[in-house]
């Protein structure tokens, strides 16, 4: 869209009179100036005594406007990047947590598995790995996301046909802001009797 270019007059204080247009510090419009033989624009306006004004206008240069819907556009964008900038550096983190630390197993028996959620985001577990293939999970739907404050699981089991005891560890990964977690897994192949509570360190096996 192009707009009239506009003008202003400066004729005050001449020998006859101020002009209409000078007087009153009006805009004119580029419709009604003359333009002389060197370009200039001349006012078309009076003097006070009914005079032709015949200065030499000044184009006024009009103001740009502001365009408010491009700067509210890119305010809400910044506003939005911000907030995304937050969320990401500041929500806090997954905390994973195993409370029993060892399991014993006999072939073919599975245990329950019990992890907690203490961070502030949600906690993915990712692999589990084992330091022995007699050894197996299988992670339910519920046990892949936990929510903070709460808990999931999943199931170890020692396999069926294992012919040696074996003293072997699992190892969970997961989103957690702490190191990955191993717990220790003794699968019991043989008629023993443990005789001593097992604890993260020690085993004692006693034959019957």
């Amino acid at each position: 869209m192009t707009t009239d270019a506009l003008y202003r007059c400066k004729n005050t204080g001449g020998p006859d009179g101020d002009c209409e247009h000078a007087a009153q510090n009006e805009a004119i419009p580029a419709s009604l100036v003359t333009i002389n033989n060197n370009g200039e624009a001349i006012c078309p306006g009076q003097t006070v005594f009914d005079e032709p004004c015949g200065a030499v206008l000044e184009e006024v240069i009009p103001p740009k406007k502001v365009p408010w819907m491009m700067i509210a556009f890119l305010s809400i964008a910044v506003l939005v990047v911000a907030v995304a900038m937050w969320l990401f550096l500041f929500r806090g983190d997954a905390l994973l947590r195993v409370d029993q630390t060892s399991f014993v197993l006999s072939p073919g028996e599975s245990t329950k598995v019990e992890v907690f959620n203490d961070g502030e985001v949600n906690l993915q577990l990712g692999d589990m790995k084992f330091s022995s293939n007699n050894f197996s999970t299988e992670k339910t739907d519920d046990s892949l996301d936990i929510a903070p404050g709460n808990s999931g699981y999943f199931y170890v089991k020692f396999a069926q046909n294992a012919q040696d005891s074996i003293k072997g560890s699992m190892t969970i990964y997961s989103n957690s802001s702490g190191e990955p977690v191993s717990i220790e897994l003794i699968g019991n192949a043989k008629p023993w009797r443990i005789s001593e509570k097992l604890n993260s360190t020690s085993t004692i096996l006693d034959k019957e």
